[in-house]
């Protein structure tokens, strides 16, 4: 009886291999970014970054590793299905979104997020063709609430923003908390428009005066039911036209500049910093919250971030109840993956998720229905 020899690898085989085991354990560091503090160890947050690039990566050679009939294709595969947690956070493993029609409408609400970028595209004028395609796509969502960040009003005019959601919503309850104004009557900040009674406001100071990272909630009451809207802004990276054109030049032609990859690292890291500290901020104002709450809108990270995670922690994140496939929710050059996030309390249920994908701002609105207990 002839003993069937073990498969040689060739030198390719052996090189890919390598590959596979420093892509593997790349994808096993990212895993630690959800519980690593950037304020504690700043570079792990740089690999829960490139997150989606290393799961593609890994699948990548998993699938030559299976063309070769290897057991080699153990060593991605078992990276990939130690992190299923985060890749549940990243992607739906759903078809279609899930929708519930047996919700009692005196106990159901439809949430919008947006980052309206001031009403206008990304890096451009105002101009009032955009304005009236983001009322009309807010509009067409029916919100019953709404958080906007970036929102751009005028005291008069077609730029009076402000007089132009309370129309849409059929109602005077708003919040506008202006974070940027001058003398001219043009104001920027966030706000929240709601159909329902406000019976109360407030706003947590995130980051210097003037800034327009910052969070303002709003206690509305429906009916019997009384909930907390918490809108957010966390911290921008805040990447200048010059920053855009190198990572852009960087994509195309692979050609690394050590001065500007300095300049953007630091951005970066700065960035996660004080993101982490926000979200703290954010997470002791809700404890002392008496109602069921709702905290949207423009967190500036991905999933697999600390902030996110930190932010997640003892609420449902309605992607991930209904959401489904590769979610995006910035449509601009960098990050371009999901930023925007609706979280609610145990006692909401999530019913619908979905994103309007319609490029006006750099960001795409997120709608989600909810229904109160």
């Amino acid at each position: 009886m002839k003993v069937k020899k073990k498969k040689q690898l060739n030198f390719l085989d052996k090189f890919l291999l390598g590959i596979s085991v420093l892509l593997g354990l790349s994808l096993l560091i990212s895993y630690l970014a959800p519980i690593t503090d950037p304020q504690k160890f700043w570079p792990i947050a740089f690999f829960g970054l490139a997150y989606p690039l290393l799961l593609l990566a890994n699948l990548i050679v998993t699938v030559y590793w299976l063309l070769r009939r290897s057991k080699c294709i153990l060593v991605p595969l078992l990276c990939i299905l130690v992190g299923w947690g985060v890749l549940r956070d990243n992607f739906g493993f759903r078809f279609s979104e899930s929708v519930t029609d047996a919700v009692e409408p005196n106990s159901s609400l439809v949430l919008m997020t947006y980052n309206a970028h001031s009403f206008k595209r990304y890096g451009e004028k105002n101009d009032s063709t955009t304005r009236h395609q983001m009322l009309e796509l807010i509009n067409d969502q029916r919100p019953d609430i709404i958080g906007i960040q970036e929102f751009y009003t005028k005291n008069r005019g077609q730029y009076a923003l402000k007089d132009s959601m309370k129309q849409i919503m059929g109602s005077d309850a708003c919040y506008f908390e202006p974070f940027n104004f001058d003398k001219k009557g043009e104001a920027m900040g966030i706000a929240i428009f709601s159909k329902y009674p406000i019976i109360n406001k407030g706003s947590i100071l995130l980051s210097e005066q003037g800034s327009g990272n910052q969070c303002i909630y709003v206690d509305v009451k429906k009916n019997a039911q009384t909930f907390r809207f918490y809108s957010i802004h966390l911290q921008s990276i805040r990447f200048e036209p010059d920053d855009y054109d190198y990572l852009a030049k960087f994509s195309q032609k692979g050609d690394a500049d050590i001065t500007s990859s300095k300049r953007i690292g630091g951005k970066l890291k700065r960035a996660f910093m004080k993101r982490s500290e926000q979200v703290f901020k954010i997470k002791n104002h809700a404890k002392h919250c008496p109602y069921p709450y709702i905290i949207a809108g423009d967190f500036n990270d991905t999933p697999s971030s600390y902030a996110v995670n930190q932010m997640a922690k003892g609420l449902k994140n309605a992607f991930r109840e209904k959401g489904s496939g590769f979610a995006r929710t910035y449509n601009g050059s960098f990050p371009n993956y999901q930023i925007d996030y609706i979280m609610v309390s145990p006692v909401i249920n999530v019913t619908n998720y979905h994103i309007v994908q319609k490029k006006l701002s750099d960001h795409y609105p997120v709608c989600s229905k909810l229904q109160l207990q």
